[in-house]
């Protein structure tokens, strides 16, 4: 009864690709200034984690919406 996806296919989508590449190194600059900025008392890192910590969040949603949308219509046409 159930479909099976193909999760690589879903993966090598360019969108998905993009936004995978990215939110990474956003996430990994985020959290570091935030580590940074508040291990060494550094004011202007804690700024640049507020302002990069919605960008990264707004970019993962994203990518999970566009691989569940995606993934929906490879199970809809594998049904056809």
């Amino acid at each position: 009864m159930s479909k099976e996806i193909d999760k690589q296919q879903i993966r090598n989508d360019y969108h998905l690709r993009w936004m995978r590449n990215t939110s990474i190194p956003l996430a990994i600059i985020c959290i570091a200034a935030l580590w940074i900025g508040r291990e060494f008392h550094i004011q202007p890192l804690g700024t640049l984690f507020i302002i990069l910590m919605p960008i990264t969040m707004v970019i993962g949603v994203a990518y999970n919406i566009r691989f569940l949308l995606l993934a929906a219509r490879q199970r809809r046409q594998s049904g056809d």
